[in-house]
Formats: structure tokens, sequence, C-alpha cells
């Protein structure tokens, strides 16, 4: 086993605090720091990666917001329970290079999208009909070529909220469109929808929210968007916690 003196090494310069955070990463995912055991002393493992206190200090307070690490003033720092949990685990790596989640993205569509949904069965125009059905008909078309969907699928979700005539909706939409342009999302959202049928059934989904804004029925349009949060969540998860791409 790694002795826990020896499971860092000094870091570059640039970027420093990232390092740090990705090197703390793979000694717990290692087990070499298992839940509930204590880290070195500050001063010690500041010396020991060769970098200052306080790009410890903030690599550290990012593990801790994570999850990852737990602080205790005058005792020091532990791995906390649920440190080496995936989403955690996720969370802190997003956070060191600046990204969001994508568990934490998901959480915030499932609170919004659902209800641009809902708006658009209500308020919706042929134009926006229109627009739905083009950014539908494009994902069709890209999923079975086996191409790359994601740029129909977001015009999708942007189109629902446009098709909701309500301004606030729409910016909270396009600022999440914008963070699903993050690596950290797209490389796990790209798996997930790699997993066997996901992509056809995302396009279902769509299909089935677009039926339920046209009949103008707003309580299932909701339903419908908040089954689509859950089984893109439920995707992202079970990639996380281990690829299988041999399930139907």
């Amino acid at each position: 086993m790694v002795q826990p003196t020896d499971a860092f090494r000094a870091v570059e310069r640039s970027k420093v605090y990232a390092a740090v955070v990705d090197q703390i990463l793979r000694a717990i995912s290692a087990g070499t720091f298992p839940p509930g055991s204590a880290l070195p002393a500050e001063r010690a493992l500041a010396d020991q990666l060769s970098v200052s206190r306080g790009s410890l200090r903030e690599a550290i307070r990012v593990l801790e917001h994570a999850g990852v690490l737990d602080v205790r003033v005058g005792s020091g720092t532990y791995v906390a329970d649920g440190g080496r949990s995936p989403t955690a685990m996720l969370r802190a790596q997003a956070a060191a290079i600046g990204e969001h989640s994508p568990l934490d993205l998901i959480v915030a569509r499932a609170a919004i999208e659902p209800v641009c949904a809902a708006h658009a069965a209500t308020a919706h125009q042929p134009a926006d009909l229109e627009e739905l059905e083009s950014a539908l008909r494009e994902q069709a078309r890209l999923t079975q070529q086996g191409e790359d969907p994601t740029g129909a699928d977001l015009a999708f979700h942007l189109a629902v909220a446009a098709a909701s005539h309500n301004g606030v909706l729409l910016a909270l939409e396009q600022n999440l469109i914008e963070l699903m342009h993050e690596q950290t999302w797209s490389d796990l959202k790209h798996r997930s929808r790699s997993r066997v049928h996901a992509a056809e059934q995302f396009l279902e989904h769509h299909e089935l929210v677009l039926g339920a804004i046209r009949q103008r029925d707003p309580r299932r349009a909701s339903q419908l968007m908040s089954m689509h949060m859950s089984a893109i969540e439920a995707g992202l998860v079970a990639e996380l916690e281990g690829p299988d791409r041999s399930g139907g």
C-alpha cells in the first residue's frame, strides 16, 4: 500500500491549486486516504507539494465545498464520509478548472425546464411550433445517422423556453445552455448519450414534450420534461458509477 508520506509530489507552478486538487483526489481515490482519515498537517503538505500554503488552502476550500474534505477547526483536515463518491469527486474536478458539476447543472435544469414547458403549452404561437419541429427534425436526422445531435438537442430546449414567451425564463435557459458548453458537462453528457439507445430515448422524450405543448396541456408538458431531466440525470450518474454499454 502507498504510504501517506509518498502520496504526493511537487507540482508545476501553473494552475497550482488545480493541480493540488487533482493530486489530493487521486490519493483519496487510490485509497491512500480512506474516509475519516486525516491529511498531513497544512505546513507539511504544502512543503511536500512544493506549493504555498495559500494555494493549498484554496485547494482545500474547493474540496471542502465539494464534499470531499471535512475541515475541523483546531483538529485538522479529514476525508469526508462521502469524499470518495463520484458526485463529490466530479464537483471538485469541475470547480478546480472553473466549471460547474454536471449534476449540479441538471438540478438547475430540472427546476427551470419543466416550468418552461408548461408555459410553452399555454403561450406558444404557430411560429414557435415551427421552431420546435425544425429542431426536432434535425435531432432525428442526426440521431438516425449516428451523428452528434447536441446542437439540435440544445436548440429544442431553447425553443421550448422561447415558446413560453417569458423573457426571464428564456434568459435563464440561455444561461443554462451556456453552462452546457463547459467541457466537464460536454464530456460526461457525450459519454452518457453514447450508452445504448440513450440518444433515441432523448429524441422520443422531446417528441412527447412537443406533443403536449402542441395539445396545450401544461401539466403533461411539465411532467414529461421532468421525466426527461430525470432520465438525463440517471444517465450521468450511471456513467460516473461505471460505464455500461451492453444494456438495452
